[in-house]
C-alpha cells in the first residue's frame, strides 16, 4: 500500500492539480491511501504494511513527521517529501529526500498504476514522469558527453574516464541497460575499453544507445 499523507483538501486537490482523491480511492482501493493528518495512529497504520509513505514537508505534526521518516529508513520503506517549495529533486538512497509537490502529483496517477501493475515502487516515475527512461537517458546523455568527455577529449583512456564505482561508471552502465536489459556490462566494456576507442567515438556510441532509449517511446 502506498500512503500519502497531505492535508489538503479534496477540493483543493482537484482544483489545484486536477486530482480527485475520491475517485483515485476508488479506481485503487488496494494501492493508495491517502492520508490528511499525521497523528500517532495513521503513523502507526501506515506502517503496518507501506510499500511507500509520501509525505508533505509542511504537514503541522512535525515529531510524528520525523519519526515516521526515520522508522521508514530504518525499515527500508522507500518515502517521498515533498513540497512546493523544493525545486530539485534529491534522492537519498532508494527514496526521495525533496521533490516539487507540483511534478509529484503530475506524475502520481502513473506512478501508482505501475505499482498497481507490478507490486513495484519506482520513485523514477515521480520524478520523471512515465518517459522517465527517456528522460533520464537524456540526463545521462548531457553529464557524459558535457563534462566526462569534454574533460577528456584530448587524451581520452576509458579506465580513466570511467573508473570502476564512480558516478560517471554508474551512469554508463545505467544508460546501457536502459536501452537494452539484457546486455551483460562486462560484454559492453570489453568492446569499448580499448586504445581505439575514442571520446569523438564514444560520444556517438553515446548518442546512439540514448536514441535506442527514446525509440522506446515513439
Amino acid at each position: 500500500m502506498i500512503y500519502l499523507f497531505d492535508d489538503n483538501k479534496h477540493g483543493q486537490m482537484e482544483a489545484n492539480y486536477g486530482l480527485d482523491f475520491t475517485s483515485i480511492s476508488q479506481s485503487f482501493p488496494d494501492n493508495i491511501c491517502w492520508l490528511p493528518d499525521i497523528s500517532n495512529k495513521t503513523v502507526e497504520t501506515a506502517l503496518l504494511n507501506a510499500s511507500c509513505i509520501l509525505i508533505h514537508d509542511s504537514m503541522d505534526e512535525k515529531e510524528n513527521k520525523e519519526g515516521l521518516i526515520a522508522i521508514a529508513r530504518d525499515r527500508k520503506i522507500p518515502y517521498c517529501i515533498f513540497s512546493n517549495g523544493f525545486a530539485a529533486t534529491i534522492f537519498e538512497g532508494d527514496s526521495i529526500k525533496e521533490i516539487n509537490k507540483s511534478r509529484l502529483y503530475h506524475n502520481l496517477l502513473a506512478f501508482i498504476d505501475f505499482y498497481k501493475k507490478t507490486g513495484n515502487i519506482k520513485l523514477n516515475l515521480l520524478s520523471l514522469g512515465q518517459n522517465y527512461e527517456s528522460e533520464k537517458a537524456s540526463i545521462i546523455q548531457d553529464s557524459i558527453i558535457n563534462g566526462t568527455l569534454l574533460n577528456h577529449k584530448d587524451d581520452f583512456d576509458y579506465e580513466v574516464a570511467f573508473p570502476s564505482g564512480s558516478l560517471e561508471y554508474k551512469q554508463l552502465k545505467e544508460l546501457v541497460q536502459l536501452s537494452d536489459p539484457s546486455i551483460d556490462f562486462s560484454d559492453f566494456e570489453d568492446k569499448y575499453n580499448s586504445k581505439e576507442t575514442t571520446a569523438e567515438s564514444m560520444r556517438n556510441l553515446i548518442i546512439s544507445i540514448v536514441r535506442k532509449v527514446k525509440q522506446k517511446y515513439e
